[in-house]
């Protein structure tokens, strides 16, 4: 005979509650074993899951939390195996989830690619909040990535190896706009679990849609523009931590922490100054050194091919 199985859940996201992934329990056919799987993934990337069981009964595992990363739609997260095998496992548990690797190892050492064409020199901008710079003093204003000057029909190139996670296409922006949050814009999760975020881009020149790999020097879209005038696009880099605030961490499990990467330039390895002129490099290696094995024989094999 076998008890009640007793089973709770919450569901806590970022970004809305729409088409919420769901946990699975499955039990075998012995009866030994419950597997708890995620399904229902709604979006590429990695998905962390926090599964806590609040109650157990019959099993050979203690209450409490566990964290899992989550890349594939029916990815198994644990298993309750039966103390007494004659019958099976009592469970009541809670969940929640959150889009994003969280404390990643991220590698602030990486040399990314540039995301403009190396043909030409770039003016670089270090871009602040918009509040900020009519309420703070220069030296207090929180800089949050690069703006990038570009021309009407340059093409955007991604800077490093990554998952499209998230593409989010809106109309374009009427003349004498200078800022918008409303701009097509689009996110890549990078094999660190850091992420590079692309704003302002053209709508009716997307060369990439949500799931695909991409690799450095792979174009991404067009360089939008608010005003119809300039041109340009944006870059912020970041990764996600534990929401240090213990009494908000249940709603808000994680919070961003943006970093200012180091690029491959025609005046060598550096971090852009804000307001300078650099010309970008972009090599085959920059487009090899996150492939695996089996990838890196595959391109060798179609260079080869080509005459390359």
């Amino acid at each position: 005979m076998k008890p009640v199985l007793l089973a709770a859940w919450l569901l806590l996201c970022c970004g809305g509650v729409s088409a919420q992934p769901q946990i699975l329990a499955k039990e075998t056919p012995d009866g030994k074993r419950t597997d708890f799987f995620l399904e229902k993934k709604d979006r590429p990337g990695t998905l962390t899951v926090f599964l806590t069981f609040t109650e157990l009964h019959n099993c050979t595992s203690r209450p409490g939390t566990t964290r899992h990363e989550v890349r594939h739609d029916m990815s198994r997260l644990t298993s309750l195996r039966a103390a007494d095998e004659s019958y099976g496992v009592g469970y009541r548990y809670t969940w929640r989830y959150f889009y994003g690797p969280i404390n990643p190892d991220a590698d602030t050492a990486f040399v990314y690619r540039m995301p403009c064409s190396e043909c030409k020199p770039v003016r670089v901008v270090r871009t602040v909040y918009v509040l900020d710079k009519y309420r703070k003093a220069p030296d207090e204003q929180q800089q949050l990535g690069y703006h990038f000057a570009l021309e009407k029909g340059d093409t955007v190139y991604a800077m490093r190896r990554g998952t499209v996670t998230r593409v989010d296409v809106r109309e374009k922006s009427g003349a004498d706009v200078s800022f918008t949050t409303k701009s097509t814009d689009m996110t890549v999760e990078h094999p660190d679990g850091s992420f590079a975020w692309y704003i302002c881009l053209d709508c009716d020149g997307l060369f990439v849609r949500e799931g695909d790999e991409v690799l450095p020097s792979e174009p991404l879209g067009l360089a939008g523009s608010y005003d119809g005038e300039h041109y340009k696009v944006s870059v912020q880099t970041y990764w996600y931590v534990s929401n240090p605030d213990s009494e908000k961490r249940r709603e808000q499990p994680a919070v961003m922490r943006r970093f200012f990467p180091r690029f491959a330039t025609t005046d060598g390895v550096l971090v852009p100054e804000h307001g300078g002129i650099y010309t970008p490099v972009a090599t085959r290696e920059m487009v090899t050194r996150e492939m695996t094995k089996k990838e890196l024989k595959k391109f060798r094999s179609a260079g080869a091919a080509s005459g390359e």
